[in-house]
């Protein structure tokens, strides 16, 4: 990750980084190799007559640019990426010339897609990732890697979880578990000393009376 700190604020940090499958940039290396460096090279040596008209340096040259054209797909595969930090999405489109960079910050998401088209989508664990925003533009990675496991990533930071609902939820427990234990106390015939505000004392006072042991599955 460390390569694509620098297409973002030094202050940001980068969970993630959402490539193209592998299988999308293996489907233009077979093509490639296929037709433009197998074929013509077995061509080459099997005809003595495509020998005559074609000199050798003129395969020697096709083979070059093919292997040029491979170096140069495989760092457009590896550049063209999704970056995501804790602020925002970064669309990096990479190319020999220029380098085009795009941010969509997390508040402007209106919400996310993932769209599936064949069996084989499935099989090798790739889609298609859309960004809906809040305008009618949309953000997209086509065939991505791990799609699920990376809108997971985006959504803990578009809708994350509060702390304060969290901690609302476990007072309310607490007051539930407290009511319980009143009124537990109160069908024994026992009251609620201020001597015993101090849990601590009330746990060691169940230890030699075991009427206080409350089983909430009787509860009623």
């Amino acid at each position: 990750m460390k390569l694509y700190q620098k297409y973002v604020p030094e202050w940001q940090e980068i969970h993630a980084v959402i490539h193209q499958h592998w299988v999308v940039v293996i489907d233009g290396f077979i093509l490639w190799l296929a037709f433009w460096a197998f074929i013509p090279s077995f061509l080459y040596y099997q005809s003595e007559r495509i020998r005559d008209l074609v000199p050798f340096y003129a395969v020697e040259a096709l083979l070059f640019v093919v292997f040029l054209k491979i170096v140069y797909e495989l760092f457009n595969w590896y550049h063209d990426v999704w970056i995501i930090t804790d602020e925002a999405v970064y669309d990096l489109e990479w190319s020999l010339f220029k380098t085009n960079l795009e941010s969509l910050h997390h508040e402007n998401i209106e919400g996310i897609e993932i769209d599936k088209h064949r069996i084989w989508d499935s099989i090798f664990n790739k889609g298609d990732i859309i960004i809906h925003k809040f305008w009618e533009e949309e953000l997209a990675i086509l065939s991505a890697y791990a799609p699920y496991k990376s809108v997971d990533i985006l959504e803990n930071f578009i809708h994350p979880k509060d702390e304060e609902d969290d901690k609302d939820r476990f007072d309310m427990i607490m007051d539930a578990l407290g009511w319980v234990v009143t009124e537990h106390l109160k069908k024994h015939g026992v009251q609620w000393d201020s001597e015993w505000d101090d849990i601590d004392d009330l746990a060691k006072k169940r230890q030699y009376d075991d009427r206080y042991t409350i089983d909430l599955g009787d509860e009623k």
